[in-house]
C-alpha cells in the first residue's frame, strides 16, 4: 500500500511539473527582440531598410501563428549613426525592455559599442555588418556575436583575387571611410596586398559624411596607380569620390566595397559610376530567384528594394527564427545563443551563398555568397565569366 501511495505521489507530481513547464511556455508568448539601426545620419541608407525587412518578416511569422505558438515582438532604436548611441540604445532595450536578443547596429563601430553590453547581459547579437574585428575569437563578446553578411575579409579577399589580380594590376592606391569598417577593410587590402606583390601606392581616407573629395582625388590621382580600391559603406561617400575622381581626371579603374550595391549610389554618382566593379553580395537589377522571393516580400509591403542593407537583416531574421524553434520552454538569451551555434546549411528563402553557425564560427557565411558586379549604364550588370 505504501508503494502505492508513493507511486501516486510520483504521478501527481510529475503532472504537476508538466504542468508548470506548460503553463510557463505558454506565458511567454511573445519573443522581443531589440533592433538597433541606423535610421538617421550618414548610415540611413542601410538602416532604413534593414528596419523596412525587419518589420516585413516579423509580421509574416507573427500572421503564420508565430514560432511554436510564440509572437514576435520588435523594439526599434536609431543609432543616428552614432556608436555612443547605439550603446546608449543597446542598454535601454536590455536593461528596460527586457529583449532576448538583439539585430544590428547598421555600423561595425556600433558594433564594437554594444557586443561588450549585450556579453555582459548573455543576449546574442546578430551583427549585420562586415567589419573584421567583431568576431575576434579572443574577445570577451565572441561567444554573443553573429555575423549575418559576409565578413570584411571575405570581401576584401575576394575583390582582390578577382578585381585586382585578375586583371593583373600591380599598383592600387586604396580610399578608405574614416571608421572600424574603413579602416580594418584598407589595412587587410594592405596585407594582402603585400603578400601577392601587388604595390599600394598611395592611400587616403575620409569621414563618411565628406562630400568634396577632390584633394584625395588627386592624391591618388598623382601616384599614378594601375586601379583604385574604394572601401566605404556609404553610398554618398562612394558617389562623392567617383565624382571627384572625374572631376581631377583620374582615369584608373575604381573597384568598389560590395557596400555600394545600392540604387542610392547609382543615382548619386550618375555617369561616373560607369565601369565602376563590385564583389557584391546581390544584385537588384539582375536577382537570382532567392532574391526575387525577398523582392516580392518587398513589394507586397509597399516598399521598393534598395540595396545591401535588406539582405543582412533578413538573414538575421532567418537565422533567428530557425534558432527560436529549437528553443523549447521559455526563451533566454542563452538559448537562443545555444540554437544559433546549432544552425548549419539551413534554408535562407531570401540569400544566395552556403550560412553556418557553429561554436566557434560566427561568420555565417563565406565567399561563394559573392559575385563580381560591373556599372554600366546607371544599372549593376552581372559579370559573366566564360
Amino acid at each position: 500500500m505504501r508503494l502505492e501511495t508513493i507511486a501516486r505521489h510520483l504521478m501527481r507530481t510529475a503532472a504537476l511539473a508538466a504542468a508548470f513547464s506548460a503553463a510557463a511556455v505558454q506565458a511567454q508568448e511573445t519573443v522581443k527582440i531589440g533592433a538597433v539601426l541606423s535610421l538617421s545620419g550618414p548610415a540611413a541608407s542601410f538602416g532604413i531598410p534593414q528596419r523596412d525587412i525587419v518589420k516585413i518578416l516579423a509580421d509574416k511569422v507573427n500572421a503564420e501563428g508565430g514560432i511554436k505558438g510564440r509572437k514576435l515582438e520588435v523594439v526599434y532604436h536609431d543609432d543616428q549613426t552614432n556608436p555612443t548611441e547605439s550603446a546608449r540604445g543597446v542598454s535601454k532595450l536590455i536593461q528596460q525592455d527586457k529583449v532576448q536578443a538583439i539585430i544590428g547596429p547598421t555600423i561595425g563601430s556600433g558594433a564594437l559599442a554594444v557586443l561588450p553590453i549585450a556579453a555582459r547581459a548573455q543576449i546574442p547579437v546578430l551583427a549585420p555588418n562586415g567589419t573584421i574585428n567583431i568576431t575576434t575569437k579572443d574577445s570577451s563578446y565572441f561567444p554573443w556575436v553573429f555575423r549575418t553578411c559576409p565578413s570584411d575579409e571575405v570581401m576584401v579577399s575576394s575583390t582582390m583575387k578577382q578585381a585586382i589580380l585578375g586583371p593583373g594590376y600591380k599598383r592600387v592606391a586604396v580610399m578608405f571611410q574614416e571608421d572600424a569598417y574603413g579602416k580594418s577593410g584598407a589595412a587587410y587590402a594592405e596585407q594582402y596586398a603585400k603578400e601577392h606583390g601587388v604595390e599600394i601606392v598611395a592611400s587616403a581616407s575620409a569621414p563618411a559624411t565628406a562630400v568634396d573629395l577632390s584633394a584625395a582625388a588627386t592624391r591618388l590621382r598623382n601616384a599614378k596607380p594601375d586601379a583604385v580600391l574604394l572601401w566605404t559603406s556609404t553610398p554618398a561617400m562612394g558617389a562623392a569620390f567617383v565624382r571627384a575622381a572625374r572631376q581631377v581626371g583620374l582615369e584608373a579603374p575604381i573597384i568598389g566595397s560590395g557596400a555600394l550595391t545600392q540604387r542610392s549610389f547609382l543615382e548619386a554618382a550618375g555617369p561616373a559610376a560607369e565601369n565602376v566593379t563590385i564583389m557584391a553580395f546581390a544584385n537588384w537589377d539582375d536577382p537570382t530567384p532567392r532574391l526575387k522571393n525577398l523582392e516580392q516580400l518587398l513589394r507586397a509591403n509597399g516598399k521598393t528594394p534598395a540595396g545591401f542593407g535588406e539582405l543582412l537583416t533578413a538573414t538575421g531574421m532567418v537565422a533567428l527564427t530557425e534558432a527560436l524553434k529549437k528553443v523549447d520552454g521559455p526563451v533566454t538569451g542563452v538559448k537562443i545563443r545555444d540554437a544559433l551555434e546549432g544552425l548549419c546549411d539551413i534554408n535562407n528563402p531570401y540569400v544566395d551563398g552556403r550560412f553556418c553557425y557553429t561554436k566557434t564560427n560566427r561568420e555565417g557565411f563565406g565567399g561563394d555568397a559573392l559575385r563580381p558586379i560591373v556599372v554600366k549604364n546607371g544599372k549593376f550588370q552581372n559579370v559573366i565569366k566564360k
